[in-house]
């Protein structure tokens, strides 16, 4: 135990790390030339999340124009004639028009530099302007012209919405225009203008499916994003659109004054997003209700209903959203009408049983007072799910019949059946398994299918043979390995002092150092904000979302513990 969970505190810890970059290696200054003539940026730009960071004053006054910077709202705003830009600190949304509605999402914002200096990415600034931008990775430097071309957002266009639609229910959205190696889509309130990745997808000739949340009602905009071979993003200009889901839980599959008689399939149809459903069923007799399932959105849950269930019942299925409001079902009313129903678990008509044990069971869908098992016509057992051992001098075939008696009294049978038994002389070994790494004493037991009364257990190392100790068919044996390595463990049988059978050789090993268990990457109350820190430039690199990491991150280490 203590191994598993060194592990999985491993495994946890390589998730958190992997997102963290990895020291980069020296590597020149970056530069900014401006029509052939290199800017004297101070302070110096520089590369974040493959993205060229540099101070907004310099590179605009040098264009000669002047920003203007709004310490309330920690804004910057760059305009050219009808060329606009603005940009707030550490958000990913630019404004492309003073009214914002026209926006693209960054791969990196704004940021504030040691200093108090604003560093904005310099191919938002040239895209927004209409100037033309070219990056060269081998000298590190950025390339700008100052005279002005037509608008850019990218080429990339959304298809499957249209300005002003009303979303009431999935849609299908695509990214055409560009090639690339993967595809976004996000939907971000023009308000706030913060928003989400609401699907993605690696290939970006495909359409991916949009299901409206209903947390997120209102106006929004949606806009695709395509990645190039090169790694950066290209955007398209955002879709305006109102969300406005339709929350109505559709029952599928059953009908109202339908009748159950049987194992039943609940389905329910769904055009909003929500993170699970429960089916609740009442009964009309006496008013009582009980939950069924709880089930994910896209799931269905098959009932397997009991004489003690039939009668009047009415059907509701409750959608929960992500803060946690329900939507409700219309009720459908049905007939519950099951007739008894016995059979067996453990063993199939034609059936070969092999080994030495079965458990002998039955399975009903109504009260049981008692159950009997008949082998060949004779009594085997009172009681279900029996334990029935059987050894080669059962060899042959046989039948097997059943009655259970249920709480009212009536006998039901099944069977009879006829299955074989074709087993050989054997011996098992339980309390240890090929594999197993042992780190202190165990315990282990050995069972025959031939009569036996004594049982010997033995430990192999480098040839030498060790007797762990002897014991009859219901006793275990301990064994304290002496030093660690790889072993071989197994027993004999014996009767009256002659051997029967032997188990199969295990091989284990053992380790007798000290063992590890998981250690706390930070304090609990601080872990989020730790996986925080390292998941929003791992989102700015992929895509993925921040919070979809962090929980992950959550989930895998337990709160780093």
């Amino acid at each position: 135990m203590r191994r598993r969970d060194w592990l999985a505190a491993t495994a946890g810890l390589a998730l958190l790390t992997s997102l963290v970059p990895a020291p980069a290696a020296a590597a020149p200054p970056v530069r900014v030339v401006l029509d052939g003539r290199t800017l004297n940026l101070s302070p110096a730009p520089f590369i974040e999340a493959g993205r060229t960071l540099a101070p907004v004053r310099g590179i605009v006054e040098a264009l000669g124009i002047e920003p203007v910077w709004n310490p309330q709202d920690r804004t910057v705003v760059v305009q050219n004639g009808d060329r606009y830009l603005k940009l707030t600190i550490d958000s990913p949304i630019a404004c492309l028009n003073p009214s914002c509605t026209e926006t693209r999402v960054l791969d990196v914002p704004a940021r504030i530099v040691g200093g108090g200096r604003t560093f904005i990415p310099v191919r938002a600034l040239a895209e927004a302007l209409g100037l033309p931008i070219e990056w060269d990775a081998n000298s590190r430097t950025v390339y700008l012209g100052s005279t002005a071309g037509s608008p850019s957002t990218g080429s990339v266009v959304l298809e499957g919405v249209t300005q002003g639609q009303v979303i009431t229910g999935p849609v299908s959205l695509r990214a055409s225009g560009m090639d690339g190696t993967y595809a976004y889509f996000y939907l971000v309130d023009p308000a706030t203008r913060k928003g989400r990745m609401v699907a993605a997808g690696a290939d970006v000739t495909k359409a991916y499916r949009f299901t409206p949340d209903p947390t997120q009602a209102g106006e929004r905009q949606l806009m695709a994003a395509v990645r190039r071979a090169d790694g950066t993003l290209v955007y398209s200009a955002p879709v305006t659109v109102r969300i406005a889901p339709d929350t109505t839980v559709r029952p599928v599959g059953i009908d109202y004054g339908g009748v159950i008689d049987g194992p039943f399939t609940f389905k329910h149809e769904l055009n909003f997003v929500a993170t699970h459903v429960i089916y609740q069923l009442v009964d009309l007799t006496d008013g009582s209700w009980h939950n069924l399932a709880t089930v994910g959105p896209g799931e269905s849950y098959t009932w397997y209903p009991r004489t003690t269930d039939n009668g009047p019942k009415e059907l509701y299925i409750y959608a929960y959203d992500l803060n946690g409001n329900h939507y409700v079902s219309n009720p459908v009313r049905v007939y519950v009408n099951v007739r008894p129903r016995t059979e067996f678990t453990s063993v199939k008509e034609g059936e070969t049983v092999t080994g030495r044990a079965r458990t002998l069971s039955v399975s009903t869908n109504y009260p049981v007072q008692s159950v009997r098992f008949y082998l060949d016509g004779r009594l085997l057992a009172t009681e279900n799910n029996y334990w029935w051992t059987f050894g080669p001098q059962d060899n042959g075939t046989h039948t097997l019949r059943a009655e259970v008696t249920a709480a009212d009294g009536t006998v039901h049978t099944v069977g009879p059946i006829t299955f074989r038994i074709d087993t050989r002389p054997g011996l098992w070994m339980y309390g240890v398994g090929p594999g197993q790494v042992i780190t202190g004493p165990v315990e282990m037991f050995a069972m025959p299918n031939v009569p036996a009364d004594e049982i010997r257990y033995y430990a192999v190392q480098n040839g030498e043979r060790t007797l762990i100790g002897t014991a009859g068919l219901t006793q275990k044996v301990t064994w304290t390995p002496p030093r660690g390595g790889d072993w071989m463990i197994y027993a004999d049988a014996f009767h009256q002092g002659q051997l029967k059978v032997s188990t199969e050789p295990i091989y284990v090993r053992v380790y007798l150092g000290p063992t590890y268990g998981p250690k706390p990457i930070v304090e609990k109350s601080r872990f989020k904000d730790f996986a925080a820190e390292m998941a929003v430039p791992s989102y700015r690199e992929t895509g993925m979302s921040a919070a979809l990491q962090v929980a992950q991150a959550i989930l895998e280490t337990g709160w780093g513990q």
